[in-house]
């Protein structure tokens, strides 16, 4: 465990998350399941926080696809399965993009993909007490206890990564795009208590 932590403490970067908006219904607050995050509370919390930053840098807002959002979360499943992040897999069905949107019926002019994985407790961007028992973290600068995600915070964390590379970004802000669906899955066997797997699959 102690080198999990240094390994995340050395590399990862400290990405400072904008705090979740304060409109989001107090159901997105509620701590993400053992068996993972819900569907449609995730796909509705990742795109509650894009069209912020859309908004933000002056850019319409995108319509949410129940389509896209069942391709991004089979996809974030299937990467969780294989443990692997990846835009391709090695599967003969929705191995690659196109495929994922042609087996949900969805046409398009153009389509993108961001993919992305977090920790299944809030342990990126603060950092973590090394001595941990078990999933019971603490932040070493305050030595509170590391809660686990809620909707509202994978979503932030995540789509607060996606802005800070410069290809996720710009499939966030294209204008090319008009809808989009998001997804998830969890690796309960993931180093420090679990890892997230995310998709989230635009259109336009």
């Amino acid at each position: 465990m102690r080198f999990v932590f240094r390994w995340l403490l050395l590399s990862l970067l400290l990405i400072p998350l904008r705090a979740p908006a304060a409109d989001l219904p107090p159901r997105f607050d509620r701590p993400i399941a053992p068996g993972g995050p819900d569907a449609a509370l995730i796909h509705e919390a990742v795109l509650h926080f894009v069209n912020a930053e859309r908004r933000r840098n002056g850019r319409a807002p995108l319509e949410g696809d129940p389509r896209l959002a069942r391709a991004a979360a089979d996809h974030a499943a299937n990467m969780a399965a294989r443990r692997a992040m990846a835009h391709r897999l090695p599967d003969a069905k929705a191995g690659k993009l196109a495929q994922r949107l042609a087996g949900q019926g969805v046409t398009f002019r153009r389509a993108g993909e961001n993919i992305g994985m977090e920790k299944a407790y809030r342990l990126l961007g603060r950092p973590i007490s090394a001595r941990a028992a078990g999933c019971a973290f603490t932040y070493a600068d305050t030595g509170a206890p590391v809660p686990p995600h809620s909707h509202a915070s994978l979503a932030n964390s995540a789509v607060a990564r996606w802005m800070a590379s410069a290809g996720h970004r710009a499939n966030i802000l294209a204008a090319g795009f008009r809808r989009m669906g998001a997804g998830a899955a969890l690796d309960p066997a993931g180093p420090a208590c679990g890892d997230v797997y995310l998709a989230q699959t635009f259109a336009g």
